[in-house]
């Protein structure tokens, strides 16, 4: 091994003919300029320099300025650090832009004080950087596109640690991401659905599925940061990085859908003018609940009832007030019914209650009150005056053998008519049962 800080030029030159890097060696005079000691072929080619510069020469009488401006900048940097300093190079050579990593190392003399010589290193990086610069590109393209999604794009580790964030994730769930990069998922959920969340992403991380769509996910809720609650549906993907795998969900938040579903359903069930029940989901219900009589044996009644001479409320004070008593009638079987009951328009003027784990002595009992109240429907319709508003209810309870709802309504409407022609505002029994008033 040669002895750097003194070797002859030539015993350099030889020597470092055979390293597979560009190599310059330089002298330092006592004004601490740069003299050439040697260069090997693969450091002349790198730097376009056509000849082999003579021993001795300045670097300026072979170097471009704004090479000579780096490397006298590198150099400074070594005299500073009193060691070795590694720096990048970008520079033109027959026309094509290179980049060069240069490592200027400090040769120093016996005493070890003193810089002898400087020995540069360049290694081409071109490649390197070039892939550099398509991978921030292309990162910053999908950055771009991952913040242009409407939909929050969240991405996680497999210990369930946030890696990515999106804009939308920000708007929808109230977060910088600086906040909750390298945070817990479950903080985006209520305390309720994590353990489930765990364990979700424990089974699908061990399935041989690869993602699964939004239509194939049941309905999540996600938790924002102000504590309110949306419901939302979520597509997630399963993807290998180095050996880890992470998890990545596109998060939309369903509540404006879930809310016109939920009107949906209600003006589909509903009747607009009183505000309970129609009569498709009445029948709906009580079929389910006979079904469940058939079941367990429990008690269910029915009631249905017809508003006395309502034809002579709407032609004596207007249809408006007509529908304004349809209105208070249902308001009073709203008050009337349990949780579990359910009031229904039954058409016109008629109205049906559906009375489950109730017997007839107690659904009898229920009837007489809801007279009571009908009868003091006109203090609320100031246009009614003293016109007393009054009811008839036919009463039937489900009996083995009577499986459907027609024969309950058919039996309860038998009953309601027997109170029509008894003189109306009273309750009559279904044909069968217990003996009525």
């Amino acid at each position: 091994m040669i002895d750097l800080a003194i070797a002859d030029p030539a015993d350099t030159a030889q020597f470092f003919e055979a390293v597979g890097a560009g190599i310059i060696v330089f002298e330092v005079d006592a004004e601490d300029a740069l003299r050439l000691v040697s260069t090997n072929a693969i450091y002349r080619a790198m730097y376009a320099v056509g000849h082999e510069p003579d021993v001795g020469c300045a670097i300026d009488e072979f170097l471009p300025a704004y090479i000579q401006k780096h490397y006298h900048q590198q150099f400074q940097a070594c005299l500073d650090l009193n060691a070795s300093v590694d720096n990048e190079l970008q520079l033109q050579v027959n026309g094509e832009t290179c980049w060069y990593r240069v490592r200027m190392v400090p040769v120093f003399g016996a005493d070890e004080t003193q810089f002898a010589r400087v020995l540069a290193t360049s290694v081409d990086i071109t490649h390197e950087k070039l892939l550099a610069e398509e991978l921030d590109i292309v990162s910053s393209r999908l950055k771009a596109i991952v913040d242009s999604a409407h939909d929050a794009i969240i991405s996680i580790d497999q210990n369930h640690a946030i890696k990515t964030f999106n804009q939308a994730a920000e708007k929808l769930f109230g977060y910088d991401r600086e906040g909750v990069v390298g945070k817990a998922i479950d903080q985006l959920m209520p305390q309720r659905s994590r353990p489930q969340h765990t364990g979700h992403i424990h089974n699908f991380g061990h399935s041989q599925v690869k993602s699964r769509a939004m239509e194939t996910r049941a309905e999540v809720t996600g938790l924002r940061s102000d504590g309110s609650e949306f419901a939302a549906e979520v597509a997630i993907a399963k993807i290998d990085v180095h050996g880890q795998m992470e998890f990545t969900a596109i998060v939309r938040d369903i509540s404006v859908q879930m809310r016109l579903l939920d009107e949906l359903k209600l003006r589909a069930t509903t009747d607009p003018l009183t505000g309970i029940s129609n009569r498709r989901h009445l029948v709906e219900v009580a079929q389910a609940e006979i079904e469940r009589c058939q079941r367990y044996d429990h008690p269910l009644s029915l009631l249905l009832l017809d508003i006395d001479d309502f034809k002579s409320i709407n032609d004596t004070y207007g249809h408006a007030v007509g529908d304004e008593v349809l209105a208070q009638l249902g308001r009073v079987l709203k008050k009337c019914s349990r949780h579990l009951d359910l009031p229904a328009c039954w058409g016109g003027e008629e109205f049906c209650l559906l009375i489950p784990e109730t017997t007839l002595d107690d659904a009898h009992g229920l009837c007489l009150r809801l007279l009571e109240d009908i009868r003091q429907i006109h203090h609320n319709i100031p246009a009614l005056g003293e016109r007393t508003v009054t009811a008839s209810i036919g009463l039937a309870a489900y009996r083995k053998g009577d499986d459907d709802v027609d024969k309950l309504v058919h039996l309860a409407d038998e009953a309601m008519y027997k109170a029509k022609n008894r003189g109306k505002n009273r309750v009559c029994l279904a044909a069968g049962h217990q003996s009525d008033e």
